[in-house]
């Protein structure tokens, strides 16, 4: 199961009109306008039980938030990671930040946990 990344950031009032559709599971499409979120499940760690195998699992999270600006990605890197966090998102640190050089995006990003069922 994925996260609810996407419909968390598009029932919310402030950051749903800034992405729109701009929230891609592993890549975004090709000239995509900015700011876009590309988020990748990176691993999972089971929950497992002697009796009945895995329930549950902790899934990790990769995201980035691409921005002409890398002020304003950082702004809505903190906006996106805040509300994920109320929503029952585990935060587990920032990446270095990143700068495409081909397209000139600035990235800013980090790693979320979310527990699911199986």
């Amino acid at each position: 199961m994925t996260a609810p990344i996407a419909k968390t950031i598009k029932a919310d009032t402030y950051l749903a009109p800034i992405f729109g559709d701009r929230i891609f599971l592993s890549v975004a499409d090709k000239c995509t306008t900015t700011p876009y979120l590309v988020f990748s499940g990176i691993g999972s760690a089971p929950e497992n039980t002697i009796d009945c195998g895995a329930v549950d699992e902790n899934d990790t999270y990769q995201m980035v938030i691409w921005h002409t600006n890398p002020k304003e990605a950082e702004t809505l890197r903190l906006k996106v990671r805040t509300l994920l966090e109320k929503a029952g998102f585990y935060y587990n640190g920032k990446h270095p930040d990143s700068i495409d050089t081909e397209t000139k995006l600035h990235g800013r990003g980090w790693d979320m946990n979310w527990w699911s069922e199986t």
